[in-house]
């Protein structure tokens, strides 16, 4: 998470990776971790393929934050749209 929390999306994505392929599996608090980082740095696909990947890969259900952190995404990317479907989820 710390690398998330510190706007560096890129490095997340990549430790990201690294846990999941030794084995360690990520739980509620990773991806919002993930998701802050790619909010901060205008990763707009790879926050959204994340945010789907927590349910379909390793079905945890995303919170009112994982939700907040989309609609933050979306709404520094201009994706307006995108970021209201959000709020009516």
């Amino acid at each position: 998470i710390g690398y998330g929390v510190h706007g560096h999306g890129v490095e997340a994505i990549s430790f990201f990776r690294k846990m999941v392929t030794s084995g360690v599996r990520p739980n509620a608090i990773t991806f919002l971790g993930l998701l802050l980082g790619c909010s901060h740095q205008g990763l707009v696909k790879e926050g959204a393929e994340h945010f789907q990947m927590m349910s379909s890969q390793f079905h945890l259900s995303p919170n009112v934050k994982h939700y907040g952190c989309m609609v933050d995404l979306y709404g520094r990317a201009g994706q307006l749209d995108k970021a209201l479907e959000m709020i009516h989820t």
